[in-house]
């Protein structure tokens, strides 16, 4: 059956790493199948093309579909990565890739170099191909007026799916709105039945300003704010998506020792426990507090759940590291953010 945009209710952004990666790989399977996760292909940790990071996306993911785009941040990029970027001949090395990948949703390539006839030219050649398209506008200015052009251009407008990324709104929720609501009406003048998603995050690049005021250092909750923009703009004018509990950008990783942490995402926030000068063991204590903290913990059948009764029981083997405990936060919010966002859509049903 062709895939109808309207009708999944949760699009996540992820990378392709190996937190983020094994987060989504482990999803329950009847959740994997219902959501159209947005991953940005980038270099693998010590490869030197893309042939990993695309194994373990087609491995990830199995028979379900993804909406395949390229990532902008340059410590992900590699030589294989600007060749999917160069516009010559209208993006030929990004649609060849696409083409050899039947399960990828490409998504329009905007590059700062592109001209809007190769973009234009690109959005043609790739619904050549008979797939749903994807459009992501990240900078509203410069994006939502070449992504209108584009789309008026394409044979059938309802082919494609856009995604209005808003990157981090902790510190930006009111102009993010509002900026928000500007891209969606213009779009709306145009193209009144576009499908259009929008993504937000508001994990923090660090917790030690959430926790709690003890003098201890070690428990915190972060409130979601996605839900909040996504309800600001309307259920009725956008599908809500975000960035899967990931910070919009990311910081290279320096030679200091890492904290043990983990986090418990709920419907509306991230309970964490944290472990200052302790090494690997200190995810054995946290895991038994985050159990106590979230009583669901013992019956939810998530892997994610199921790798926090683990490091509760004693058994941290082989979960000593930090990309570990952001792939179990990356399960565990991917299934919450599904679940709400399916009551959302029902109700939404039940009201029209």
């Amino acid at each position: 059956m062709p895939i109808q945009f309207g009708n999944y209710p949760y699009y996540p952004s992820l990378r392709t790493r190996p937190a983020e990666i094994t987060g989504y790989a482990n999803l329950r399977k009847n959740v994997k199948n219902a959501i159209i996760p947005i991953m940005r292909l980038g270099a693998w940790p010590r490869c030197n093309d893309l042939s990993e990071s695309i194994n373990q996306l087609n491995t990830a993911a199995g028979e379900s579909n993804f909406i395949l785009d390229v990532t902008r941040e340059q410590m992900y990029q590699n030589s294989s990565v600007h060749s999917l970027l160069e516009p010559s001949d209208d993006f030929k090395a990004w649609r060849d890739l696409v083409h050899t990948i039947p399960n990828a949703i490409p998504t329009v390539q905007f590059s700062p170099n592109a001209r809007l006839p190769q973009i234009i030219r690109q959005t043609r050649l790739l619904e050549s191909l008979g797939r749903k398209l994807v459009f992501r506008i990240s900078d509203f200015q410069g994006d939502t007026g070449k992504v209108i052009t584009a789309l008026s251009a394409m044979d059938d407008p309802k082919n494609a799916l856009i995604v209005i990324d808003v990157g981090y709104i902790r510190e930006t929720m009111a102009a993010s709105i509002a900026a928000c609501i500007s891209s969606v009406n213009d779009i709306r003048d145009e193209i009144p039945n576009a499908e259009i998603t929008v993504i937000s995050t508001s994990y923090p690049a660090s917790v030690t300003s959430f926790v709690y005021p003890n003098g201890k250092n070690t428990a915190g909750t972060i409130n979601i704010l996605e839900r909040d923009l996504f309800e600001a703009i309307g259920s009725d004018a956008v599908i809500y998506g975000d960035h899967g509990s990931i910070h919009a950008r990311t910081k290279a990783a320096t030679g200091g020792k890492y904290t043990p942490q983990i986090d418990c995402p709920l419907y509306d926030a991230w309970l964490f426990e944290r472990r200052p000068n302790m090494d690997g063991e200190g995810y054995i204590d946290a895991a038994q507090v985050i159990a106590q903290r979230w009583p669901e913990c013992a019956t939810d059948d998530t892997w994610g759940a199921e790798m926090i009764r683990k490091a509760a029981s004693g058994n941290v083997e082989g979960m000593k590291s930090r990309s570990h405990w952001i792939a179990v936060r990356v399960n565990l919010h991917l299934t919450r953010q599904y679940e709400l966002s399916c009551q959302v859509m029902a109700s939404d049903d039940e009201d029209s």
